[in-house]
């Protein structure tokens, strides 16, 4: 099934992208800038890649409205939030597949959450 590829590449991306920016973190709270700025570049990466693409396919498989999640303002551990909420949202579907009921219920909220997580980057590293 397409759409169990596309689940596992989102929530492998994500976690990985979340995992590179909570050590990029941490590497700051130890006062490691050498390494902060090298796990940011990889979650940027990872990132950059969930936009152009894996974001996208998920589009497809319902309506996106483009509304976001209410945040303070933008800053990594909202985009670390933001993220970890896809993957919640991901296991939901992932959960219960077979019932359209959940689905109609978990996809605005995944959607949501992507929107945000993009709004976040984009305000944190694209501008």
């Amino acid at each position: 099934m397409e759409e169990l590829s596309i689940y596992a590449e989102l929530i492998e991306a994500t976690s990985n992208a979340n995992k590179s920016f909570i050590k990029s973190e941490m590497a700051l709270n130890d006062g490691n800038v050498e390494d902060c700025q090298k796990f940011s570049r990889d979650g940027q990466v990872l990132m950059n890649a969930l936009i152009r693409d894996t974001f996208l396919e998920i589009d497809e498989l319902g309506e996106n409205d483009g509304s976001v999640n209410d945040y303070d303002y933008p800053n990594n551990f909202e985009l670390i939030k933001s993220l970890n909420e896809i993957i919640v949202c991901v296991g939901s579907i992932l959960a219960s597949l077979d019932d359209e009921n959940v689905l109609k219920i978990i996809m605005p909220k995944l959607y949501r959450a992507i929107n945000t997580s993009k709004e976040i980057y984009l305000s944190l590293f694209e501008n």
